[in-house]
């Protein structure tokens, strides 16, 4: 939401303004700052901006390029804005066939705004005096769980997109660089380069180092595959997803290469220092500039006497929406590794300056619908399961893991993996257990001395982790699983007291950054945890579960928002040591839940509960509305209602932070292990 766009003021410029405060002379020359204002002034005032910024030293040292970049959306009034910038004579830098691709994609003609909601143009450097270079142009092709039919249109729209503003008369995109598209691998986005001979770039995504090679030789790519292979493998293990990109002259494939590394959280995070250090090993970021992006991550306020707020944003600013705050978000959004013709490689940093209206705080936003997706009921259960599975194996990183929740410290790794590996390996047939076992052997690989796990590779080891783990490691029952489940074993029973049973052990330090915590709230006792270790060690455990249950038959929770899945986790394992009282109990809450007004991920919790006291018809009841709530691609709405308290907090709903499922990997996951819950007690 902005203001009207008749409203002059908020511009790329302002983001430059405010995000200059933030950038170090070694990242940005003050004597190149002047032209990038004045060309950020010349691009439309969407108050959005990024700089491609070159890491290493020498040529790409203290006063090397930076290319502007700008994301225009068909949300707000981006369409609007983009306009009237055209009508009032803006876009002399697009050029005929590109400004008029621009005015009908903002006056929402054949259909293009459907098709491509994001828009991303590129500048090459401004030069002191001279306009924004020919941009290119970025479209979306694939979407990440895009149904066939949809897909298979939105490639022909941008087939004609990309003839028309190559002036070709042939369509410029060969077959081929879709025909080797399968599996995981889609296409994320297709440029045209215009200021660079009409150039074309491909984006892959998706691929996994293992199948790099092959990819690049159905290609036809003439460049030396086995001199970037080990770049691609070292970056995908250590990021969220990496991009593969490839430029087509004249329909003929360069020998150059990009990997786009991105990892879905904000630089500074010890997700990012893997990445920067084997950047800075081989020489391609400097000390000082790894120094100076982590510099970089705020979010600014109006207020904030350290970035006075640009003047021509006063107004627009006074005649915003009466309910919202305005903010400026400074972040890396990526980096990238690019590989040239010679082998000469060179890294990137790309640093954007974004405008939002914030409108109050708490919880997140209203879930909506993921672009390309729809709600598609499944006649059967067997139906559903197969197309969950589908989707779980499809949502897999590169590197054989799962993630999700990543507003959190870092996102999660290898705790949803052990969950969604224990929902494949339950579900059973050859390809889930494949799939479970291909990332088991992944986590083996990570368990940190002592035996246990933390939620990802550089989190403290915690048990919550090490527990899913285990479950999935016993489930898939892999020769080479029992010393490592043995080892595990003992680092949980390693957190038993006096009283009670910890999540982060007496001798495990925690902190975020740099920057030690007051962490007594994580170290205490807390039955969620329990009831996920219960299983494990029960003849210490189950007692204390039971001592922990409520009055009204659940449990409380500390890292999630509801009791559902605590409760389940619970029930599930008194119900397998024969304590049918406690199980009743938990039982009779479940009875009282409505589930209809609940996440798929705690309805599918509630019905855990009833299908481990024997209550067969209403947990039925619960999966058959599952079955009329899942999601085209196979998965369910984003549900599973985790919380990060602050960690001093001994009542973890004190004081936290909402984190949902973005990925929605691990509600399906929990819906997957109550449908197989219900297929084991039939």
């Amino acid at each position: 939401m902005r203001p009207d766009p008749a409203i002059p003021g908020l511009s790329p410029a302002g983001c430059f303004d405010i995000l200059s405060h933030r950038l170090a002379d070694v990242l940005v020359a003050p004597a190149r700052r002047r032209a990038i204002r004045d060309a950020a002034w010349q691009l439309p005032p969407v108050p959005r901006l990024a700089l491609e910024i070159r890491l290493g030293g020498g040529d790409a040292g203290v006063d090397a390029a930076v290319d502007l970049h700008q994301m225009i959306t068909r949300r707000e009034e981006d369409p609007q804005i983009l306009r009237r910038h055209l009508d009032q004579g803006g876009g002399a830098w697009a050029g005929g066939g590109l400004t008029g691709f621009l005015r009908s994609w903002a006056a929402e003609e054949d259909g293009l705004q459907d098709r491509f909601d994001q828009l991303y143009l590129e500048w090459d450097a401004p030069t002191d005096g001279a306009g924004p270079h020919l941009p290119a142009l970025f479209l979306a092709s694939d979407l990440r769980f895009e149904a066939a039919e949809s897909r298979s249109a939105r490639r022909d729209a941008l087939r004609r997109v990309v003839a028309r503003l190559c002036q070709a008369q042939d369509a410029p995109l060969s077959d081929t660089l879709f025909d080797v598209v399968a599996g995981p691998v889609s296409i994320s986005h297709i440029g045209v380069m215009s200021g660079r001979g009409n150039a074309i770039r491909v984006n892959y995504r998706g691929i996994s180092p293992a199948d790099l090679p092959g990819l690049l030789g159905r290609l036809g790519w003439p460049g030396d595959v086995a001199a970037v292979s080990g770049h691609f493998a070292a970056l995908v293990d250590a990021a969220d997803r990496v991009t593969v990109g490839l430029d087509l002259v004249d329909g003929a494939l360069r020998p150059s290469i990009g990997f786009e590394i991105f990892c879905d959280h904000p630089l500074p995070s010890g997700r990012w220092d893997r990445i920067l250090d084997h950047l800075c090993r081989d020489g391609l970021c400097t000390a000082e500039k790894r120094a100076a992006l982590g510099q970089i991550e705020a979010t600014i306020a109006v207020d904030d006497a350290a970035c006075p707020w640009p003047a021509a944003w006063i107004l627009p600013t006074i005649r915003g929406p009466g309910d919202a705050w305005p903010m400026v978000r400074c972040h890396v959004s990526h980096l990238k590794l690019a590989v040239a013709a010679d082998g000469v490689a060179q890294a990137k940093a790309y640093i954007a300056a974004e405008h939002h209206w914030q409108i109050g705080y708490g919880r997140p936003a209203e879930v909506t619908l993921p672009a390309g997706l729809s709600f598609h009921p499944r006649p059967s259960t067997a139906e559903a399961v197969a197309d969950a599975v589908g989707f779980l194996l499809r949502a897999r990183q590169q590197n054989g893991l799962w993630g999700d929740f990543n507003r959190i410290n870092g996102g999660c790794n290898n705790w949803v993996t052990g969950v969604a590996a224990l929902a494949l390996a339950e579900t059973g047939g050859d390809e889930a257990l494949a799939g479970a076992a291909a990332a088991l052997e992944v986590l083996r690989g990570r368990v940190q001395p002592g035996g246990g796990w933390g939620h990802n590779e550089i989190a403290p080891v915690d048990t919550d982790t090490t527990a899913s783990i285990i479950k999935a490691l016993m489930a898939v029952s892999a020769p080479e699983n029992p010393p490592v489940i043995a080892a595990a074993r003992e680092f949980l029973r390693g957190h038993l007291t006096d009283d009670g049973f910890q999540t982060y052990g007496t001798g495990t330090t925690i902190r975020f950054s740099d920057d030690a915590v007051v962490d007594a709230g994580w170290r205490t006792t807390h039955a969620c945890v329990m009831a996920n270790c219960a299983l494990i060690l029960p003849d210490q455990l189950i007692p204390l579960l039971r001592q922990s249950q409520q009055a009204d038959g659940s449990w409380t929770p500390y890292w999630w928002r509801t009791p559902a899945y605590p409760t389940a986790l619970a029930a599930e394992a008194l119900a397998a040591h024969g304590d049918g009282a406690a199980v009743d109990r938990a039982v009779t809450w479940a009875r009282m839940q409505d589930p209809a007004a609940q996440s798929p991920f705690c309805a599918a919790a509630i019905a855990r509960v009833l299908i481990a006291g024997g209550d067969r018809a209403r947990a039925g009841d619960i999966l058959a509305e599952l079955l009329r709530r899942q999601l085209s691609d196979g998965s369910w709405m984003t549900g599973a209602d985790m919380i990060w308290p602050r960690p001093d907090q001994m009542d973890g709903h004190t004081d936290f932070l909402d984190v949902p499922d973005d990925r929605r990997v691990f509600t399906t996951a929990g819906v997957l292990l109550a449908f197989a819950a219900a297929t084991a007690r039939s």
